[in-house]
């Protein structure tokens, strides 16, 4: 299990780093096949902060603190 020693109350939302990386391409996938008509200013702020989430996530199985 990934943990957040910078953040240590928030409970863990994956159970592996391979399920990070799998939500990572996932997300990545599911932005992909968006259709144009759906492409809103809502559709863009929600896909930023989901790939911020899933990037400060691999940043971490990395060893890298992406808050600092």
């Amino acid at each position: 299990m990934t943990e957040e020693p910078d953040n240590p109350g928030r409970q863990p939302v994956y159970g592996s780093d391979q399920e990070i990386i799998d939500e990572a391409i996932r997300l990545l996938a599911e932005l992909d096949d968006t259709p144009l008509h759906q492409m809103t200013a809502l559709y863009y702020q929600h896909g930023f902060e989901e790939l911020r989430m899933v990037v400060g996530d691999l940043l971490r199985i990395l060893g890298h603190n992406p808050d600092g």
